[in-house]
């Protein structure tokens, strides 16, 4: 490749080299450039001039992306699949529909960033204030609730430990009862959430709670009252509830089918059906601890508060989805004239395991802290006891 020509003082123009110079010499900064070496230069001092930043902080290119964003989801929500649901309107559902796309397109360029601070850099073209280590407030410094001499300070801890954390839980748990209609599976999951958060706290330290604001602010209070309310709010609005534990009460008969042998009495497959059945509610219920605990987990991995509003979005699209993902899933299971699982069931199936995948692949080394001996032994037992329960109710009983 020859080198563009120049044009000395007389205004010719050559391609010969500068005398006292060598051919085999790197050029300097002061020669001219090859023509690609040019224009490269040229495309990056380009972008540099026409980075404009904005008064907070963003690049003036992101709002371009909201723009598209939001063309995206008035071009798609007609052509979207509808949900289960007329009210509030059909193209209420097809725009929730649209969203969770969107949510699942930000998730997977999360997830194909090289490093997890990348993908933290990365979430600071949303909040300049993201990608910043995360300082989090003590819950267990001080566990003694009853003092002898000052009995009146059990009700100031308690109303104390009240506090945004505690409004999360009631509004979590009555929408979560909005969703489930099911007294049973939301108290379920209530409780079992508290274990998780005993399990897990040594690998988020955010977790650790004092045994009475596990068991008496959550458990008792908060999550019981939003549970409560959420049923109540059904029950006046006269919609349906759904009887989660009823769908493996299926009757065992004897099968009428006739054989080589002739008319013989054999178990039916009904007892098979129920054990399906069960074993579905349980994924479902995991499902829905383990959509709780990933929230956790990309706050710690991630950076990103609590109660910063991608928080409070991610949780505001999960409430809403899952009162559609619950009903699809519900009629799956109980209407046998369905015959496949909603677009909505799909969608949920998608996100949790992305998010997942997100969390496995930046988080390795949290997730590598092993597990305390009493908790692995806890966990292992509670398993054995799962199984045997099994066994029992479904192959013995």
């Amino acid at each position: 490749m020859h080198r563009v020509g120049r044009s000395d003082q007389s205004g010719r123009v050559g391609h010969n080299p500068r005398r006292g110079t060598n051919r085999d010499a790197v050029p300097s900064d002061n020669d001219d450039p090859l023509p690609f070496e040019f224009l490269l230069r040229k495309k990056l001092e380009w972008r540099v001039d026409n980075k404009v930043v904005d008064g907070d902080g963003r690049t003036k290119y992101f709002r371009f992306v909201g723009i598209s964003v939001m063309m995206f989801l008035v071009c798609a929500a007609p052509f979207a699949p509808s949900g289960p649901f007329e009210w509030p309107h059909p193209v209420f559902w097809r725009l929730v529909t649209c969203v969770a796309v969107g949510y699942q397109m930000g998730l997977t360029l999360l997830y194909f960033q090289t490093a997890a601070d990348d993908s933290r850099q990365l979430l600071k073209y949303l909040d300049e204030s993201l990608g910043e280590p995360l300082s989090t407030k003590p819950y267990a410094d001080n566990c003694t609730l009853w003092d002898a001499e000052h009995p009146e300070r059990v009700m100031y801890k308690l109303w104390v430990y009240c506090d945004l954390y505690g409004a999360l839980h009631f509004l979590d748990h009555y929408f979560t009862a909005l969703a489930v209609r099911d007294y049973w599976m939301v108290h379920v999951v209530s409780v079992m959430w508290e274990l998780i958060e005993y399990s897990v706290e040594h690998q988020i330290p955010f977790l650790e709670e004092c045994w009475w604001d596990h068991w008496i602010v959550d458990v008792a209070v908060c999550n019981s009252l939003g549970i409560w309310c959420g049923m109540k709010t059904l029950e006046y609005l006269d919609l349906r509830l759904y009887d989660w534990r009823g769908l493996w009460n299926v009757p065992v008969y004897p099968s009428k089918r006739k054989t080589i042998a002739g008319q013989l009495g054999s178990p039916d497959w009904s007892r098979t059906r129920r054990f399906k059945r069960c074993l579905a509610v349980l994924a479902y219920m995991t499902s829905l601890l383990i959509l709780g605990l990933n929230s956790f987990y990309l706050q710690s991995v991630l950076w990103i508060p609590i109660r910063h509003w991608l928080q409070l979005a991610r949780l505001t699209l999960w409430l809403i989805e899952g009162a559609a993902v619950s009903r699809q899933v519900y009629q799956y299971m109980d209407d046998p004239n369905c015959k496949s699982l909603g677009h909505f069931g799909w969608i949920y199936i998608i996100l949790v395991i992305t998010e997942v995948a997100i969390i496995v692949k930046f988080g390795r080394d949290l997730l590598l802290i092993p597990f305390p001996d009493h908790i692995l032994i806890s966990w292992i037992a509670g398993f054995l006891a799962l199984t045997s329960w099994f066994g029992w109710r479904f192959f013995i009983e």
